[in-house]
């Protein structure tokens, strides 16, 4: 019984494994304390292609009309990089802001797509204080 445990425990690594196509270092940004009145925040999420075959990212969708992704309609090769721009008004907004922005991505061979959350978090002062 141990060994079939040990067996199904590896396969699922593998299939775990398989199934992650991009790799990103870093999924989160705090942007600070930053007043209303400010500029927007941008601040790029860098990827890479960790498989064999070009991967596609299919849409990347935000909460709101505040938080605007930008990303890359062609295919990324296997072993290149590229970003995913987010750029964050903070008009309108107020006190601490998590804002996600759900991307979601296919292989040229996978079947499903998959799909990682990147969130910008902060606070948004009036521009009096």
């Amino acid at each position: 019984m141990r060994q079939i445990i040990l067996i199904l425990t590896a396969i699922f690594a593998v299939i775990i494994t398989q199934a992650k196509s991009l790799e990103f270092p870093e999924t989160e940004f705090d942007f600070g304390t930053v007043a209303d009145s400010a500029k927007p925040v941008v601040h790029e999420f860098e990827f890479k292609n960790v498989t064999d075959e070009p991967v596609v990212v299919l849409s990347a969708s935000a909460q709101c009309g505040c938080t605007r992704p930008e990303y890359p309609v062609k295919p990324i090769a296997p072993g290149a990089s590229a970003t995913i721009k987010v750029t964050f008004v903070p008009a309108g907004q107020k006190g601490n802001v998590n804002k996600d922005v759900r991307v979601r991505f296919r292989g040229a061979k996978a079947r499903k797509s998959e799909r990682v959350t990147l969130r910008l978090s902060g606070r948004v002062t009036p521009a009096s204080e």
